[in-house]
């Protein structure tokens, strides 16, 4: 048994002398391994008792804001809509209309609408008209003028930092 080994050795030797190298670093970093897991394993720990004391973060609520309404009423979930338990007019919901945003393309700044009929989102710009009837004066950075029958009135989406 001795005898065949060593003929193997002797036979393999020469083809494998140019990765003893790599061998003998793979053996010493072995070893270090090996010898930094023993001396950690069996080294005395400071304090026995102790325990990994963390506890669960404290998360707030989910809170959906008004984007709840307008996707529940999306025609995506099972094709069905709820029926609303109020019914609103025709007329007068065809006339609702939300500023819920503003958009900017370059320099210009367009309004986003949220209409409230179809609940879809719309964008205006200066000089369009809104659905009942009002015109779009200006829109700048979260604000919109419009014309109400003669009267000049601005919405604003936010109010300015007071320092």
């Amino acid at each position: 048994m001795m005898e065949q080994a060593l003929a193997k050795v002797r036979l393999y030797l020469p083809q494998a002398q140019p990765f003893l190298p790599h061998a003998a670093a793979l053996f010493f970093f072995a070893l270090l391994g090996w010898m930094n897991g023993y001396f950690q394993s069996s080294r005395v720990t400071d304090n026995p008792n102790l325990r990994d004391t963390w506890s669960v973060p404290n998360w707030t609520p989910y809170h959906t804001g008004p984007e709840r309404a307008l996707f529940t009423t999306l025609d995506i979930w099972d094709g069905k809509k709820p029926q609303a338990a109020a019914a609103v007019k025709p007329e007068a919901a065809k006339k609702a209309w939300q500023f819920v945003g503003t958009t900017r393309t370059g320099k210009a700044y367009a309004a986003v609408i949220l209409l409230g009929d179809e609940g879809r989102i719309q964008r205006v710009m200066p000089g369009d008209m809104l659905p009942n009837g009002e015109k779009i004066l200006a829109v700048g950075n979260g604000s919109l003028q419009i014309d109400t029958g003669g009267e000049q009135q601005e919405i604003k989406l936010f109010q300015p930092e007071k320092k």
